[in-house]
């Protein structure tokens, strides 16, 4: 049997962080050598709870996301959703070991401390990582450059920031192919 791709699961699961609700994905598995795992680790570090059972994971947002001081040099994917969670946190955060996102569909790291910035986060762009100081956000276009993980952020950034509108959703496509159905599904939105 072949595993689910964990890193594309993560706007799911962090949506429960956003909103203060619950998220379960069926078929997590119980061991696995996917760096997307680590994704328990930080959502709870960020607020979160997290739940393995046999039903799948179950994320639960608390009453606040929290900052992260995290290296996510092995788990680099994971970047855009973290990124996007500490600018909505109580607290700032650091994001490092990513260098290599610059290589990416887009320079990530420059991606996101452009889009995150636009909308009115306090942003410091590293040659590794990003500095992300939470402020009140305004939406916009949240541009994705093509990049299906930055589409992910944005949808994810959409839950709390009213006015944000995504340039293309249709890059989800490239991990998640039915990306705005399933979203829209899961948030009670009409697609």
């Amino acid at each position: 049997q072949i595993e689910p791709d964990l890193a594309s699961a993560a706007p799911f699961l962090a949506a429960a962080l956003v909103t203060g609700g619950r998220v379960t994905l069926p078929g997590w598995p119980r061991s696995t050598l996917q760096a997307g795992d680590r994704l328990r680790e930080i959502l709870t570090r960020m607020g979160g709870t997290c739940r393995l059972t046999e039903r799948g994971l179950t994320v639960r947002g608390g009453d606040a996301i929290h900052g992260i001081d995290v290296d996510l040099r092995n788990e680099a994917d994971l970047s855009p959703i973290v990124a996007a969670l500490a600018a909505l946190a109580d607290s700032p955060s650091t994001l490092r070991g990513i260098a290599h996102l610059r290589s990416h569909e887009t320079d990530r790291i420059a991606a996101l401390a452009r889009e995150l910035s636009a909308l009115g986060a306090g942003v410091g762009e590293h040659e590794d990582g990003l500095t992300i100081e939470p402020r009140p956000l305004t939406g916009t276009v949240f541009e994705t450059y093509d990049d299906h993980r930055m589409a992910f952020a944005g949808a994810l950034l959409g839950l709390a920031v009213p006015g944000i509108v995504l340039a293309d959703v249709a890059c989800a496509a490239k991990t998640v192919p039915d990306f705005p159905a399933l979203w829209s599904a899961m948030v009670g939105a009409s697609s």
